[in-house]
């Protein structure tokens, strides 16, 4: 409840909005802001048919998507950020568990959360194959011939 309490006047100002946004022509970057989260919200609740999200799942969905951690996605890659998210929170995290066991979002799984998706973000590709976030490769040099060793290995049969 405490994370979907606003989903429903979110969406709800969402779609008024975008009724509006018919036949206005020009809108403010407030509301033009609020139309593309409102569009990854929406993007958001789609599940694959006939498998459901679990409750921890949807709870971390929507968090997400309700703080504004997914507003710098393209809408394409919402549905494949959000499922190779959860598999790397199943991966590197206890949030799920936790989320889980005590069926509420504390402010320590909060803060877990928050360090998991900027590590993941790090990471993501978009369906460009660009990097979400600048991947700091321009910072990188290369290495000298002398600073790269090779080793051999050698198999014996016996």
């Amino acid at each position: 409840k405490k994370v979907s309490g606003t989903l429903k006047l979110d969406l709800a100002q969402y779609r008024a909005l975008e009724a509006f946004a018919m036949f206005a022509s020009d809108l403010d970057a407030a509301s033009r802001k609020q139309l593309a989260r409102g569009a990854r919200l929406t993007e958001l609740l789609k599940q694959p048919q006939y498998s459901p999200y679990s409750v921890e799942d949807q709870t971390v969905s929507i968090w997400a998507g309700t703080t504004g951690q997914l507003d710098e996605l393209p809408i394409e890659d919402i549905l494949r950020f959000e499922q190779e998210f959860l598999d790397y929170l199943r991966r590197n995290s206890k949030a799920l568990t936790t989320i889980a066991e005590t069926e509420k979002l504390e402010d320590d799984t909060v803060a877990e959360l928050e360090k998991a998706i900027g590590q993941f973000k790090k990471m993501f590709q978009l369906h460009t194959g660009e990097p979400l976030i600048g991947s700091g490769a321009e910072n990188v040099e290369a290495l000298a011939d002398d600073e790269i060793d090779q080793e051999k290995i050698v198999r014996q049969k016996r």
